[in-house]
C-alpha cells in the first residue's frame, strides 16, 4: 500500500501491518492477507457497520468492534481470530441464516455467493432455530431486468447505498422497521435506474438476481471471456460469460482508470441482440427489385465489379460511410481499400452529424484521461446529458461532486442529474452561447449582463455562482455536447468555449459512440478535398455518387436530415451495406453483407479518451457472417491488391506504423484542438426566442435505452425504453387544451418556418431549433402527450427512443 500520507503500524493476529493513516482495520487486515468476513462493506462506498459480521477484538477496548468502521491506530493490537471474535462472527452468521431459505440449489447466486462461502468458513454448521421462518411473497419483479427475493436478503444495504452514494438515483430503498424491514422501489413502481445491474453484482446473497440470467447457468458452467463494451464510446471493461456457444450474461470487470467496477445497464443487458433470430446469416443481392440470398462469391464479385468500374471512370464518385461499430483494424482497411485502392477521399464515420455543424471541425472525445474527471474541481456541462450519453462518466463526476467539486449544467431542458449540481440553467436553444460568453467576459474582468441572460431565460444569480466558483477553480473542465454544438448557436458556443479554454479550462467534445475515435485515428474521415458525411449525402442526392458503401451504420435512422438521406438513396445507383440486421438502410441496398458483432471477432477499439483496448471473440457468428475486415480483404483481393495479412495482429502492427504510440492498452495523447477551431461571432439576439403565437421549441436528444437496430432486439433494453411521447409542461398543455395521453402529431413546418411542429386537439404548434428536430421529423410522427413540470415552459421534449 504505497501512499504519501503518514502511516500507522498495528498488529493483527500477531502480524505487524503498516498502512496509511485513515485506513480501517478491515482494510489493514486485507492488506496483510488476513480474511475477516463482511457483508455490508464495499470498497467503493463509505463503511457502514450494518451487518456486524466483521467483529474483531481490540486490546484496550471493552467490547468487540466492527473492523470495517474502526480506523487503524498506531500500536493498536487486533485479534480477528480470537475465540471471542470467532464466536461473535459465528453468532452473527447464525442470526443471518435464521430466516434465510437455504435454497442454494436453485439460487442463481449459488457458487459465487459470499453468504454461502462464509457460512462454510465461519458459520456454526447447525442451526438452533426451530420456529417458522419469516416469509415474503417472491419472486418480486422490480422491472425489466431485476428480480427480488426478500427471504434471502440480509439487509446489508449495499443496493440502497449504491443508489444513494454512487449512482445518485435512489433506485432502491429500505421500508418498514425491524423484523419487517424490506427492500423495494419508491412507491413500489418499476425501478428507474441506468445502473441497477450493478446491484446484482454487489449483492452478497441471492436477493437481487438478473432476469436475463435467471436459471440459465451456474458459474462453473460458463467460460469467462474478458472484453470491452462498444456502445457509448467509453469502452467499459466487461466479462462475457459464455455457455453452449451463447453469451449467457455480461458482468462488469474491474478497470479503475475506466469504469472502475461498474457498468451501465445498456452495457450489462444490451448484449442480447447477439442471438436475435433475425440476424443476417448470408449475403443478399437485389434481383428483380427484391433482396434475395446469394453466395459470398456472387455478392463480392458484384461489389468488386461496381467498385472497379467506378474507379476506372471517376473514383471520386465512390463514398463510404460508417466505422464506429468497426474495430481499429477494420477502419485501417477501410482507409486502405477506399482511400488507396479505389482512390476516393470521401470517407466519414460521423454519420449522425448535422450539416454545417462546427463539431465537424473538432476532434471528438476527451482531452484528458477519463480518470482525470475525479480530480477536477469545476465542471460545466453544456448541452451534454451524461446519464443518457456517457453514463459511466456521470459516476466519475458524481464522485468528484461528493469530494467537493462544483458542477453546473447549461441545457435547454432539465436533466436527471440537476439535483446533484451546484446550479443549472435552462436557456432557450442557442442561449448556451450567451451563458458561455458571459462567463468568459466575467473571467476577463467584465461584468455580467443580466439583461442578456434573462432574454434567454437564464437567471443571472446562477451564472454569478458559476463565475465565483470558476475563479477559485484550479482544474476546470468544460463538456461540450451535441445539443450545444449542433444547436442554433453552435459557432458562438465554440467561440465562447475557446475563450474559456484560453483561460485554462479543459474543453471536452462529448461526441462519438463506439469506436468513433478509432475510426478517426485510422483515417475514416475526409481526405484532401473529401466530403464529410452530410456533404456525401448532399452530393449523392445531386447524383454525384455512383457507389455508396455503408459499414455498420444506418443512415436512414441516424442522419438528422432524413430528407437528405432519401434523396441520396434515390439518386445513388448502387448501395452496399455491412450490418448485423436488415436495417432500414440495408432494406434499400443493392447488396447486403452479414457482419460479425463485437463478441464474435478479435481486434482492438479506441475509446473517447484514447485508450486502445482488446476485443476477444467469445462466440461464433451466425451462419455465414464474416468480420468486416475479412469482407474488405476479399474485395481488395478482387481489385488486384496483394495484401497478405496473417491475422488482425498484423493489420494492427501496420496501422501502428502510421499512428504514433498505438499499442494495446496504450492511452494515446488526444489530438489538440486545431488552430482557428473557433472564431469570434456575433451572438444572435431575438433569433433565440420562440416564434410568436402559440408555439414551443421542440427539443430532442439521445436516450440511453432506445429501440434501435441492436438495442431494440435486446429484450431487456427494449422493455426499459420508454414509449414514444412528447412531453410538455402542464401549464403549456392546459393553455392549449391538451390532455395527457392525447395523440399529438409531430411534423416539420415549411422551410420558412421553424423546423418542427406538434399539433393536437387545440392545433397547438411546437417550434424546433433547426437542428434539434428528431430523426425523420419532416415526416408526420404521432405520439402520446405526457406532462412533466421539469420541462421548461415554452418547450416540448421528444426523446429519440
Amino acid at each position: 500500500m504505497s501512499d504519501d500520507r503518514p502511516t500507522v503500524t498495528l498488529t493483527i493476529d500477531g502480524r505487524t501491518v503498516t498502512v496509511p493513516r485513515g485506513t480501517t482495520v478491515w482494510q489493514a487486515a486485507r492488506a496483510a492477507g488476513i480474511d475477516i468476513p463482511v457483508f455490508c462493506y464495499h470498497d467503493r462506498m463509505p463503511p457502514l457497520g450494518a451487518c456486524r459480521q466483521c467483529l474483531v477484538q481490540v486490546e484496550g477496548m471493552p467490547r468487540l468492534q466492527t473492523s470495517c468502521t474502526l480506523v487503524a491506530q498506531d500500536r493498536m493490537v487486533v485479534h480477528a481470530t480470537s475465540p471471542e471474535a470467532r464466536a461473535a462472527q459465528e453468532r452473527i452468521l447464525e442470526f443471518l441464516l435464521i430466516n434465510h431459505p437455504l435454497d442454494c440449489p436453485i439460487c442463481d447466486k449459488g457458487g459465487e455467493c459470499p453468504l454461502q462461502d462464509q457460512a462454510f468458513a465461519y458459520g456454526p454448521g447447525r442451526s438452533r432455530f426451530i420456529e417458522l421462518k419469516r416469509d415474503f411473497a417472491k419472486p418480486v419483479s422490480l422491472g425489466p431486468v431485476l428480480v427480488l427475493d426478500r427471504e434471502r436478503c440480509v439487509l446489508c444495504w449495499r443496493c440502497v447505498r449504491f443508489g444513494e452514494l454512487v449512482a445518485g438515483d435512489d433506485a432502491l430503498k429500505g421500508f418498514e422497521r425491524g423484523f419487517q424491514t424490506e427492500i423495494d422501489t419508491p412507491f413500489t413502481r418499476p425501478v428507474r435506474s441506468k445502473f441497477i445491474g450493478n446491484t446484482i453484482a454487489i449483492c452478497p446473497v441471492g436477493a437481487l438476481t438478473s432476469k436475463a440470467f435467471r436459471f440459465l447457468a451456474r458459474p462453473w458452467d460458463v467460460r469467462p471471456v474478458p472484453s470491452v463494451c462498444t456502445q457509448c464510446g467509453l469502452g467499459c471493461a466487461l466479462t462475457l460469460d459464455v455457455r453452449d456457444g451463447r453469451v449467457a450474461r455480461v458482468r462488469p470487470r474491474e478497470a479503475p482508470p475506466v469504469n472502475d467496477v461498474w457498468l451501465c445497464d445498456l452495457g450489462q443487458f444490451g448484449y442480447e441482440y447477439l442471438h436475435a433470430p433475425d440476424r443476417l446469416t448470408q449475403p443478399l443481392v437485389r434481383r428483380d427489385g427484391e433482396l434475395r440470398p446469394a453466395t459470398w462469391r456472387e455478392a463480392l464479385d458484384l461489389v468488386a465489379d461496381r467498385l472497379r468500374a467506378a474507379r476506372e471512370a471517376d473514383p471520386r464518385r465512390v463514398a463510404a460511410l460508417g466505422g464506429t461499430r468497426l474495430t481499429n483494424e477494420d477502419c485501417h482497411l477501410v482507409r486502405r481499400l477506399f482511400g488507396e485502392l479505389v482512390g476516393t477521399p470521401h470517407l466519414d464515420h460521423r454519420v449522425d452529424a448535422r450539416p454545417g455543424s462546427p463539431s465537424l471541425r473538432l476532434p471528438w472525445g476527451l482531452r484528458t484521461p477519463l480518470a482525470a474527471i475525479d480530480g477536477a474541481d469545476w465542471h460545466l456541462l453544456v448541452g451534454c446529458d451524461l446519464t443518457e450519453e456517457y453514463p459511466i462518466a456521470w459516476l466519475r463526476l458524481k464522485r468528484a461532486i461528493d469530494a467537493g467539486a462544483a458542477a453546473f449544467a447549461v441545457h435547454p431542458r432539465a436533466l436527471e442529474i440537476d439535483r446533484h449540481l451546484r446550479g443549472q440553467v435552462h436557456p432557450v436553444p442557442g442561449g448556451e452561447a450567451v451563458v458561455l460568453a458571459q462567463l468568459a467576459d466575467a473571467l476577463a474582468g467584465g461584468t455580467l449582463d443580466g439583461t442578456a441572460l434573462q432574454q434567454v431565460d437564464v437567471p443571472p444569480e446562477v451564472v454569478e455562482r458559476m463565475v465565483e466558483t470558476l475563479r477559485a477553480a484550479r482544474r476546470p473542465m468544460l463538456y461540450l455536447g451535441r445539443a450545444a454544438l449542433e444547436g442554433p448557436s453552435g459557432e458562438a458556443v465554440l467561440a465562447a468555449a475557446r475563450r474559456l479554454h484560453e483561460a485554462g479550462a479543459v474543453v471536452h467534445v462529448m461526441r462519438g459512440k463506439g469506436n468513433a475515435w478509432g475510426a478517426a485515428l485510422m483515417g475514416v474521415q475526409p481526405g484532401p478535398g473529401g466530403w464529410t458525411a452530410p456533404e456525401i449525402l448532399r452530393h449523392a442526392g445531386e447524383a454525384g455518387v455512383d457507389v455508396l458503401y455503408v459499414l455498420g451504420a444506418d443512415p436512414a435512422t441516424e442522419v438528422p436530415d432524413h430528407a437528405a438521406w432519401e434523396a441520396a438513396r434515390r439518386a445513388t445507383p448502387f448501395l452496399v451495406v455491412h450490418d448485423l440486421f436488415l436495417t432500414a438502410t440495408a432494406a434499400t441496398a443493392d447488396v447486403v453483407l452479414p457482419a460479425l458483432a463485437f463478441a464474435e471477432r478479435d481486434g482492438t477499439v479506441t475509446t473517447i479518451e484514447g485508450r486502445v483496448q482488446r476485443l476477444a471473440a467469445a462466440v461464433r457468428g451466425p451462419g455465414e457472417a464474416r468480420a468486416d475486415g475479412d469482407i474488405l480483404l476479399a474485395l481488395a483481393d478482387r481489385l488486384g491488391a496483394e495484401w497478405a495479412y496473417a491475422g488482425w495482429e498484423e493489420v494492427f502492427r501496420e496501422a501502428a506504423a502510421r499512428v504514433p504510440g498505438l499499442a494495446v492498452d496504450a492511452v494515446l495523447t488526444p489530438p489538440p484542438l486545431p488552430d482557428g477551431w473557433a472564431a469570434e461571432v456575433r451572438l444572435p439576439g431575438e433569433a433565440h426566442r420562440p416564434w410568436p403565437g402559440e408555439a414551443w421549441w421542440l427539443l430532442t436528444g439521445e436516450v440511453l435505452f432506445d429501440r434501435g437496430s441492436m438495442s431494440g432486439r435486446a429484450p431487456r433494453i427494449a422493455d426499459l425504453a420508454e414509449e414514444p411521447v412528447v412531453v410538455l409542461h402542464p401549464e403549456d398543455a392546459a393553455t392549449s387544451g391538451l390532455q395527457p395521453g392525447a395523440l399529438v402529431e409531430v411534423a416539420a413546418l415549411p422551410p420558412a418556418q421553424p423546423a418542427g411542429s406538434a399539433a393536437g386537439a387545440a392545433d397547438g404548434e411546437a417550434a424546433a431549433a433547426p437542428d434539434t428536430h428528431p430523426r425523420g421529423a419532416e415526416r408526420a410522427l404521432v405520439v402520446r402527450l405526457a406532462l412533466d413540470p421539469a420541462v421548461p415552459r415554452g418547450r416540448a421534449w421528444l426523446p429519440r427512443a
